[in-house]
């Protein structure tokens, strides 16, 4: 897993595993809290280093990041990631594995044209409309926070299984977004804990 990685690559990765753990015993975090986010740190390291198996990886995520969504009542999250991220996940692993480096087994770059940004732009700005009055309906909570991070998800996920470099930039914003997301309930005590690297996971206490 390690040979093509650089020293300063390898110690992000351990200082996350660890980072994790330490943080998950002080807070006491639940076992699916603590599995979901080592995931994530393999899977945030693994897509930047563009290895293939980084998307089962991914789609071993959404899984574990969908039950917890729908612990804490963000059902935006959870109906976004089963309907649609989670088939674009299988689509990436399609994708990766027939567009790839065999000798480092790693994915092949690809540039997304102008007209296909104008309409994931159009598509996104559509889709946020639609997705508030959904979740709305759900009584999702944090509405207006909820719907901007499925939205930057869905477009960072659809731009990875495009196999575009720019999906690292929607994957920050979207982490910015889900600090708010999940951070503001820990503001108000209602959360009692969250580890997080690269992603985002936590549970109410109850």
């Amino acid at each position: 897993m390690f040979k093509d990685w650089k020293k300063f690559e390898i110690g992000l990765f351990f200082f996350g595993i660890i980072a994790i753990i330490v943080s998950s015993v002080v807070g006491k975090s639940e076992w699916l809290t603590i599995l979901a986010s080592l995931v994530g740190v393999v899977c945030s390291l693994s897509q930047a280093k563009g290895k293939v198996y980084s998307q089962f990886v991914g789609i071993a995520e959404v899984i574990l990041y969908s039950i917890l969504s729908y612990q804490n009542h963000y059902y935006g999250e959870v109906i976004i990631d089963v309907l649609i991220v989670f088939p674009m996940y299988v689509y990436g692993v399609i994708s990766w594995m027939t567009h790839k480096n065999e000798e480092t087994n790693t994915v092949e770059a690809n540039q997304i044209a102008k007209k296909e940004w104008f309409l994931l732009s159009v598509i996104s700005v559509i889709g946020f409309v639609v997705l508030y009055d959904v979740l709305q309906y759900f009584h999702t909570s944090q509405l207006l926070i909820s719907s901007l991070s499925v939205i930057t998800s869905l477009i960072a996920t659809y731009l990875i299984t495009r196999r575009s470099k720019y999906s690292f930039l929607f994957f920050i914003g979207n982490d910015i977004i889900l600090i708010l997301l999940w951070g503001i309930p820990i503001v108000r005590r209602r959360i009692l804990f969250i580890p997080n690297f690269g992603r985002k996971y936590c549970f109410i206490d109850e």
